[in-house]
């Protein structure tokens, strides 16, 4: 049974949500690889996703009512994902921080190609 107001999940979204949750994740591995005393490791640790979570629900979550249209929204998540990226190979696993980076741009792209 489907409900009338139902959007359907597709691939590309679940790729999207997991790109999201991993950016997460790398971020309080490279806040904690990046410092050398458990307290600023445990600060960046935390501190990291819980900065990249704000910008993302201001300015690219579905129901934010500061939403920015794309492609500003493409921009600033790209933008994002290479930071992401770029701390995590900073903080010595420069090929996770690659890949990271070049899937999820690729698949915020082509999701910007379908409407929301």
């Amino acid at each position: 049974m489907s409900e009338a107001g139902a959007q359907r999940v597709g691939v590309l979204d679940v790729v999207a949500f997991a790109c999201e949750i991993a950016m997460l994740v790398l971020l309080a591995v490279a806040g904690w690889s990046l410092a050398n005393s458990t307290v600023v490791q445990v600060v960046l640790a935390a501190l990291l996703p819980v900065a990249a979570a704000v910008i993302w629900g201001v300015a690219m979550a579905p129901k934010s009512s500061r939403r920015l249209p794309n492609p500003a929204r493409l921009v600033a998540q790209t933008a994002l994902f290479a930071v992401t990226g770029a701390l995590v190979a900073f903080a010595g696993h420069p090929w996770w921080g690659l890949v990271f980076a070049v899937v999820a741009t690729a698949t915020f792209a082509a999701r910007s190609r379908t409407p929301d």
